[in-house]
């Protein structure tokens, strides 16, 4: 019985992770070709799709202002009210990190 030679598994990075993982969440994305492209199977675009956390994609929904706030002409910071789909609300204000951000609304958009 004769058997094929390893060949070296392919490393990836993070970077190259979270592209593709965002290549494979635009709209009308053939996720199995994609996968081929890539020369990896579909569970693993799946696996990296969910350890990045793009399992579950949080639709843009249309921005609402409320033209009655007062604008901040003297430079100081004002703040975003964000109330998501499922009734949560949060107050951001400040200087606050946009990464920060995010994680606070993915975790609101889950329960």
């Amino acid at each position: 019985m004769t058997s094929k030679p390893k060949t070296a598994r392919r490393q990836w990075s993070i970077a190259e992770k979270h592209r593709i993982a965002t290549e494979a969440i635009q709209p009308g994305t053939n996720k199995a070709a994609l996968a081929r492209r890539y020369g990896i199977s579909d569970s693993q675009l799946y696996a990296w799709r969910k350890d990045l956390g793009n399992e579950t994609d949080v639709p843009f929904l249309p921005v609402i202002t409320d033209e009655t706030s007062p604008n901040n002409d003297d430079g100081s910071s004002g703040s975003i009210d964000i109330i998501l789909s499922n009734g949560h609300r949060l107050t951001v204000s400040g200087t606050v990190d946009p990464a920060h951000v995010e994680r606070l609304l993915r975790a609101l958009a889950s329960t």
